[in-house]
């Protein structure tokens, strides 16, 4: 005799499976989706009526009759309208900001300066922006908010983080989820951006990928990684922070250029390549742009600090392959973005540490920034749905003119 438990259970698992055959079906019907999980009609039609009651299912009219004849099918879809999703990257000078369906249509995107500002500053920024959003024509609003954070998360609790330290100390979920009773959900940065590319598949491979790592290059080097489908967080959810690995037997500390154990990210993280060139140049700063220019234009040592970076950039995710043996290693690079003939250099270098290496290294197409806030929005729609160990296919939209420039 089967339990209670176990019905409910089933009854549980049966429901799951419709939304996600309805989440990542155009159009679809009752029939189609029995057919699709196996389940019988008058199952699928028990399991409907509650899924439509809570508002999950958008009417698209009658299909055509199939050749066996009988009734024009009801066609349908997963509610695009149901709410929208406020996605945030904190990083540290800017909030970044997606608003977006729950299947992942953007609405709007911006960001403002952070620059100088403190908790209360930034969190009152966040709910001013929302204040404002109004339902954006959905049928229930916002439904959730993501935070990206670079740093580390566990708990959904900032627990380290380089930039906005006072955020260890503050309860950025809570507080948000108090002015705005929806659910708020904290991540790193680098977690989102593997969530994006698992859940919106925007890379060159018709390949599914199951293992694979993200690496974003920027202010710090992180990586995110999925194993078997899923996120691995690691202890404390450390996992992935490859940028604190030490350098050893480093020209810099020789020369007594660092008082302290030197780490990857303080040599090749984006801000530590430019704040090595200006202190080469005598100059107080140097942007991504000029560097990059200097670096185009064959100045030396622009040329001399790429080329460094190139080799230990190449080094490190090796590295990486060798531990983890993923089926890809995908890089976030706003140098190779500035200047894709980077990429050439990067691959090839690559290639020379290992020429039979099977894990091959792509370059994420999509801005760090839109990956790790299109990740943010895939989060919060699983936790939403709790469909967290299910296949779900986010909308993907082209790039626009604006993309390209949004770094």
């Amino acid at each position: 005799m089967v339990s209670k438990v176990d019905q409910d259970a089933m009854r549980d698992t049966n429901r799951k499976l419709m939304l996600q055959a309805l989440f990542n079906a155009q159009q679809t019907s009752r029939s189609e989706i029995a057919e699709q999980i196996a389940l019988h009609k008058s199952t699928v039609t028990t399991i409907y009526r509650d899924v439509e009651a809570d508002g999950y299912i958008e009417e698209l009219g009658e299909g055509t009759v199939s050749k066996a004849g009988g009734r024009k099918p009801k066609l349908i879809r997963f509610n695009r309208h149901y709410g929208y999703i406020v996605s945030f990257d904190l990083g540290r000078n800017h909030l970044r900001y997606l608003v977006a369906r729950i299947t992942g249509e953007v609405i709007s995107r911006g960001q403002m300066t952070v620059l100088g500002m403190r908790y209360a500053d930034y969190k009152r920024a966040m709910l001013s922006y929302i204040a404002q959003l109004g339902d954006m024509q959905t049928d229930h609003g916002l439904i959730g908010i993501g935070v990206a954070i670079h740093g580390v998360v566990e708990d959904n609790k900032v627990r380290y983080t380089p930039f906005h330290t006072e955020l260890v100390n503050e309860d950025l979920a809570k507080d948000l989820e108090e002015a705005l009773h929806v659910p708020v959900i904290l991540e790193n940065e680098a977690n989102l951006a593997a969530i994006y590319l698992r859940d919106y598949h925007d890379y060159d491979s018709d390949e599914i990928f199951q293992n694979f790592t993200v690496v974003n290059i920027h202010n710090g080097i992180g990586a995110g990684i999925i194993q078997n489908g899923r996120l691995f967080r690691g202890l404390h959810g450390e996992a992935g922070e490859i940028g604190r690995q030490v350098v050893l037997n480093n020209d810099q500390l020789a020369k007594g250029d660092f008082d302290d154990t030197i780490h990857i990210e303080d040599l090749y993280a984006e801000d530590a390549m430019l704040s090595r060139l200006a202190s080469l140049k005598g100059q107080e700063e140097i942007t991504r742009e000029d560097f990059l220019s200097l670096y185009m234009g064959g100045d030396a040592d622009a040329k001399s600090l790429i080329d460094e970076w190139v080799h230990a950039i190449c080094r490190t995710i090796y590295n990486l392959a060798q531990y983890a043996a993923p089926e890809a290693v995908f890089v976030h690079s706003r140098f190779i973005a500035g200047t894709p003939e980077l990429l050439d250099y990067l691959l090839e270098t690559y290639r020379k540490i290992e020429p039979e290496s099977e894990t091959p290294l792509y370059f994420a197409k999509k801005s760090v920034n839109r990956a790790t806030l299109s990740g943010g929005v895939a989060l919060v729609t699983r936790t939403l749905l709790d469909m967290m160990g299910y296949e779900l296919n986010f909308a993907l939209e082209e790039e626009d003119a604006a993309e390209s420039n949004w770094l």
